[in-house]
């Protein structure tokens, strides 16, 4: 007998037993057993002798009889009478009942299931045995089948060549019609191989077009939505720099009025002007990152014969944006050519043409350097730039002819044609990020000359460098 099978055996049989033998009992409650013992009256020390006669003739008459009932029903109906038996007459003997073993009760439906379980599982196992042993069976048929045709189709074949040889030799059938057969036969082998082959070939070459347009659309919707996504992402991007320039452009324009917001978005000429370590040049590269980010204007050039030294300073947020630098090394010669530039651009551009940024620096030096070249500057900043779309930021040390390239007669052009901003410094040369503004005209359309101005601490060149970048 198989494991599976003793198993289930011995299950069945030890719950059947624990059902059947183990909780079973004779007496499963507990008994009380009665006898009812009167005592004698004749008690006193006369009556000795005939109080153990009386007492033992009392006991044999009555006590020697027991009887048995459930302690509960003695415990309950020993009560209820009026006038209740006296304790001194009655002697009771406690009956315990015998244990029942019910626990083993618990037994029976765990061999159970063992033995179900059990059963189960040589049942599966059985079955797999029977279908692994009729596979068997059909694959001897298959075998056996395919051998019996093959033998029958050799068997043919022998015939057939052998009567065709009986034929050919008495004449009833020619060589050339064998072979004829023979190679029709041949012929129909071929073709049908070729067939089979065309028709394998037709359905890989089916699945393989399938296979790329799959591969083709799946490129096709992941380049669509990783365009999706890009879009999705310019646009989000588009959007914070709107919402943060709008944001900026409103802080300039609550600044002291607007002053600075005028500044950064108009295109009047600016003049910048003060002491050594005022904040000039940090104050026109301020100026020039704003009006590139809010006009889309390009920084093309900066005239400053000691730009050498200012590149990696007031300029070093200018550089990056790639500007035509005129004058280094103090050379004037190439400040004088960055004149000439200037001059053939505003001369060619239109207020159509995309708005452009121009820096010059060291206007009081320039007036020493380049006499002849440099009084013609500032009238041509005055009058040009605007049809030019340039916004022209200049700095300079003095407000005065020579400090302004030795140009003479210029002061109320000067005064209708731009807005000068003087920044001041303390005895250290150190800015004290205060000044003077004049030529602004308020909201109310008022012209100021001489308003006390102050730039804010969040104009310095890193701040706003940090503030525009993407």
């Amino acid at each position: 007998m198989k494991p599976q099978g003793a198993l289930t055996v011995f299950g069945v049989s030890v719950a059947l037993s624990s059902a059947l033998f183990l909780g079973q009992s004779d007496r499963p409650f507990t008994l009380v057993a009665v006898r009812f013992c009167p005592q004698t009256i004749n008690n006193g020390q006369k009556y000795v002798k005939s109080y153990q006669d009386s007492q033992a003739e009392l006991n044999s008459k009555f006590c020697r009889y027991e009887h048995k009932l459930l302690k509960e029903v003695w415990d309950s109906k020993q009560f209820e009478s009026s006038l209740p038996i006296p304790e001194t007459s009655i002697k009771l003997r406690t009956i315990p009942a015998i244990n029942s073993n019910i626990g083993w009760f618990l037994v029976a439906p765990v061999s159970f299931g063992l033995a179900y379980l059990s059963w189960a599982k040589k049942s599966e196992r059985d079955e797999f045995a029977s279908h692994f042993e009729l596979e068997n069976f059909k694959t001897q048929i298959k075998l056996t089948g395919v051998s019996v045709r093959n033998e029958r189709d050799f068997k043919g074949t022998s015939i057939n060549s052998s009567w065709d040889s009986q034929r050919v030799a008495n004449g009833f059938l020619s060589v050339d019609a064998v072979q004829d057969r023979l190679r029709r036969q041949t012929e129909l082998q071929d073709k049908t191989h070729e067939l089979a082959l065309k028709q394998f070939a037709t359905a890989q070459s089916q699945e393989d077009k399938l296979t790329s347009e799959n591969q083709r659309d799946k490129h096709k919707a992941d380049k669509e939505s990783h365009e999706i996504r890009a879009l999705v992402n310019q646009t989000q991007s588009a959007i914070q720099q709107t919402e943060k320039k709008a944001e900026l452009l409103q802080t300039l324009k609550n600044y002291e009025g607007g002053w600075l917001h005028d500044m950064v978005i108009g295109r009047m000429p600016i003049v910048i002007y003060g002491k050594q370590g005022a904040y000039k040049s940090y104050t026109a590269a301020c100026l020039a990152l704003l009006k590139a980010y809010f006009q889309d204007a390009k920084l093309v050039s900066i005239c400053d014969p000691h730009a050498h030294q200012n590149q990696d300073e007031s300029w070093r947020y200018l550089i990056p944006m790639e500007p035509e630098v005129y004058g280094a090394h103090e050379d004037w010669e190439e400040y004088a050519q960055g004149i000439n530039d200037a001059f053939d651009r505003w001369s060619d551009r239109t207020l159509k043409d995309s708005p452009i940024i121009s820096i010059w620096d060291e206007l009081t030096t320039m007036g020493v350097k380049l006499p002849g070249l440099a009084p013609e500057l500032m009238p041509k900043i005055i009058s040009a730039p605007r049809k030019a779309n340039d916004n022209t930021i200049c700095i300079t040390h003095s407000l005065t002819n020579a400090g302004l390239g030795g140009v003479a007669g210029m002061s109320e052009a000067i005064k209708e044609g731009t807005l000068r901003l003087k920044l001041k410094a303390n005895a250290l040369q150190q800015p004290l990020f205060k000044g003077v503004l004049s030529g602004w005209v308020d909201g109310e359309g008022s012209e100021i000359d001489e308003l006390p101005v102050t730039l804010p601490e969040w104009f310095r060149d890193a701040e706003i460098y940090q503030l525009i970048k993407d």
